[in-house]
């Protein structure tokens, strides 16, 4: 019995012993399979981070390297256990499931969630409602090094070096090229039930139709976009309890132009709702047209400008 546990402890050493060497003598070895690890991350979840940058105006860059650093490239305990990418803590506000773990304190509360796609949806929302990170909105979205310091100084993480692990990320692995992207990637389109079901584009902008006894709050549930950003979207329905049903409801902001020229009015409408039709800004047509009211009545036959 002693031979034995002399046996297993002296294996035990051993084994870590060779470890040691191994990572050692091949610090490659270790190296490589961060990178893998990275690359598999970006693969997997890049598209919902630009799916994030264009609803929330969050650079792409930021969220990837905030999610692979946060959760070890997908493989921190949190990550596995909690689907938590971000390493958010519960907070007097949080409402959903819990996970316990030590973290700058023993057992500390971090919000659980049943999808990675809910973690990263709580990450733009945690950013988006927080006043302490209201600044890092008026920073060009292309500036991550900007925004990296913006984090670091609004309190995300307590490590004195967390701006500039996130900038050395966003570099070795070339994630501004995200921020570039001017569409939101299809695989992401196609992720949501709600959107594979009922999306489309106006102007090339993104949309779904209203279902029957739809509201701005059963919408932003579905979609992820706050209250504030549909109404900013789609101000001529600012006014309705309950939506027309199949009334196109923006989900990004409209463009300040078409590519057509312009429209005859068929039936008597006002600008607000062309705008909602046609995919055009109501402050961009009002300056097309030199109408200084976006509640105008527009009769039958008018010439619209959309450009």
């Amino acid at each position: 019995m002693n031979y034995l546990r002399f046996t297993i402890h002296t294996t035990n050493i051993m084994t870590r012993f060779t470890a040691i060497l191994l990572i050692s003598a091949f610090p490659s070895l270790l190296w490589a399979h961060n990178f893998s690890a990275r690359k598999a991350y970006i693969n997997e979840y890049s598209y919902i981070a630009i799916s994030q940058m264009h609803t929330h105006k969050i650079p792409a860059s930021i969220t990837l390297a905030q999610g692979i650093l946060e959760s070890g490239a997908g493989h921190s305990f949190l990550a596995r256990s909690s689907n938590n990418h971000f390493g958010i803590k519960c907070g007097s506000q949080w409402k959903g499931k819990t996970s316990y773990h030590d973290d700058d304190k023993k057992n500390e509360c971090f919000r659980s969630y049943s999808r990675v796609k809910d973690s990263y949806l709580d990450h733009s929302l945690f950013l988006t409602t927080n006043k302490r990170y209201a600044f890092l909105f008026d920073l060009p979205i292309e500036d991550y090094k900007a925004w990296a310091h913006g984090l670091s100084k609004a309190g995300y993480a307590t490590h004195p070096k967390y701006a500039e692990r996130l900038i050395q990320l966003i570099e070795d692995e070339h994630l501004y090229t995200y921020d570039r992207e001017k569409e939101i990637p299809e695989i992401a389109l196609n992720s949501s039930h709600e959107l594979q079901n009922n999306a489309y584009s106006i102007n090339k902008v993104n949309v779904i139709a209203a279902h029957k006894n739809d509201t701005f709050f059963k919408i932003s549930k579905r979609t992820g976009l706050t209250l504030r950003q549909l109404h900013k979207y789609n101000e001529a329905l600012s006014n309705y309890e309950s939506l027309p049903i199949d009334t196109p409801i923006y989900l990004q902001r409209k463009k300040n132009k078409s590519n057509k020229a312009y429209v005859v009015v068929k039936s008597s409408t006002t600008l607000a709702h062309l705008s909602q039709k046609e995919g055009v800004s109501i402050k961009a047509l009002m300056k097309f047209n030199q109408i200084s009211t976006p509640n105008q009545l527009l009769q039958k036959g008018e010439k619209i400008f959309l450009r």
